[in-house]
């Protein structure tokens, strides 16, 4: 039904069709389209410019085309609607900018035995954006992960904003925590690590 839905979307939609400008990406759609028995895609994550121009990024935000000005190829939008953005079959959302911070435990402690740690900030989004940091030797290697999750149809889970820790897999997360998903703020202490996500 959803699919139909969304196939409907992009036969009504107008040709010149534009995202407004931001991060946006399919993760929500494709994550959970198995489950809707749908047949699933990839992610696709795309930076626009005020002035319309476009590229493609990955989750962690670094360019993985030239910057372009033309169409976005198989991209619609429902008219009046400000949610109905498609590219092809997967339903396109708007992220979020969040600033993060993250303290991670180093291996050696201060010379009077208490811990040491580090500390690192950098900004992400919520549809799937990551951050990577590495503990160069001193700390463990380790990336964050943000989504605004809406579940599957069907599904009695309420849409959370999550923030995922990955150590050795970025698929399966080390752990999570989750907050509603209008909070402004999420974090999370797993003695190790510990940080934070602020809305932008």
């Amino acid at each position: 039904m959803r699919q139909l839905a969304l196939a409907a979307l992009a036969l009504a939609a107008p040709a010149a069709a534009q995202l407004p400008p931001g991060i946006w990406s399919t993760v929500e759609d494709v994550a959970f389209a198995a489950e809707e028995g749908r047949v699933s895609s990839e992610e696709v994550f795309l930076e626009v410019r005020e002035d319309g121009s476009w590229r493609r990024i990955d989750a962690f935000g670094a360019g993985q085309s030239e910057w372009a000005n033309g169409a976005i190829p198989q991209l619609a939008a429902a008219p009046q609607s400000h949610s109905g953005w498609m590219l092809g079959a997967s339903e396109l959302r708007r992220a979020t900018r969040f600033s993060c911070w993250v303290s991670a435990r180093k291996f050696a402690g201060q010379p009077d035995g208490s811990p040491a740690w580090t500390f690192s900030k950098a900004e992400t989004f919520d549809q799937g954006g990551r951050i990577a940091f590495p503990g160069k030797g001193e700390a463990p290697d380790f990336a964050i992960r943000l989504r605004n999750v809406t579940w599957a149809k069907g599904s009695t889970n309420k849409p959370s904003l999550v923030l995922y820790i990955h150590k050795h897999d970025p698929t399966r997360a080390e752990s999570y925590a989750w907050a509603s998903p209008d909070a402004s703020l999420i974090g999370i202490n797993l003695r190790w690590m510990q940080g934070s996500c602020s809305r932008l």
